[in-house]
C-alpha cells in the first residue's frame, strides 16, 4: 500500500491560487517518477561517458594550465638572463649546474642508503619491504631505526606465537606416560606418527 503524500503547505497557506497547487502537485509527481525510474544499459552507458568526456576535459584543461604556465616562467627566466652581463649568467649557470649535482649526490647517498638498509633487514631476518619507512638522513640513525624496529618486531612476534600457542593445562596427568613427563624425541617421534 503507497502511503498516501499530501500537501501540507495546502492547508498552511489560504491564500494559494489552484494554478500554484497544480504546478506543486505535477513538481512532487516529476520527483517521484525520476525516484522510481529505471535506466536502460545504454542510459547509464551514456551518463558514464558524459561524466568521462567531463573528467577529461578538466584534465586536459588543467595540464594547458601547467604547460602555460611552464611556458611563461621559462620565457621570464631567459628575458632574466638575458638581462644578465656575460659574468652573471655564467655565474647563474654555474650554480644551477651545482645544484643539480648536488641533487643527484643526494638521490645516489639516498639509494645507497637504501641498499644498506635492506643489506641489515635481511642480515637481522626482517623483511626488506620496511626499508623506505626506516630510512632516516645518515646510516647511523638507519641502522638505530633497524635495531629498534627488530626489539618491537620480535616482542610482537613472540606475542602472536605465545598467543597461538597458548591452551589450557592438562588436569590428572593427562598427556604423561606413566606419571613422568615426555622426552623431547618421544614428542617428535609422535608428532612424525600424527603426520
Amino acid at each position: 500500500m503507497e502511503p498516501l503524500k499530501l500537501n501540507l503547505q495546502h492547508f498552511a497557506d489560504d491564500d494559494t491560487t489552484e494554478s500554484e497547487d497544480v504546478e506543486m502537485t505535477e513538481k512532487q509527481e516529476q520527483e517521484s517518477e525520476q525516484e522510481n525510474a529505471t535506466y536502460t544499459r545504454s542510459d547509464v552507458d551514456r551518463e558514464v561517458s558524459k561524466a568521462v568526456e567531463k573528467a577529461l576535459k578538466r584534465r586536459e584543461q588543467k595540464h594547458q594550465e601547467e604547460l602555460q604556465k611552464a611556458v611563461e616562467e621559462a620565457l621570464a627566466e631567459k628575458e632574466r638572463l638575458s638581462k644578465l652581463s656575460e659574468k652573471e649568467r655564467k655565474e647563474e649557470e654555474l650554480t644551477k649546474k651545482e645544484k643539480e649535482l648536488q641533487e643527484r649526490l643526494r638521490e645516489i647517498e639516498r639509494k645507497e642508503l637504501k641498499a644498506d638498509a635492506v643489506s641489515d633487514l635481511n642480515e637481522k631476518g626482517l623483511p626488506a619491504e620496511f626499508a623506505d619507512f626506516l630510512l632516516a638522513e645518515d646510516a647511523e640513525r638507519t641502522l638505530e631505526n633497524i635495531n629498534n624496529f627488530k626489539k618491537a618486531f620480535d616482542v610482537a612476534v613472540n606475542e602472536a606465537v605465545k598467543a597461538k600457542l597458548r591452551q589450557d593445562t592438562p588436569k590428572n596427568g593427562s598427556g604423561i606416560q606413566g606419571g613422568k613427563a615426555p622426552s623431547i624425541s618421544e614428542l617428535a617421534q609422535e608428532a612424525r606418527l600424527i603426520k
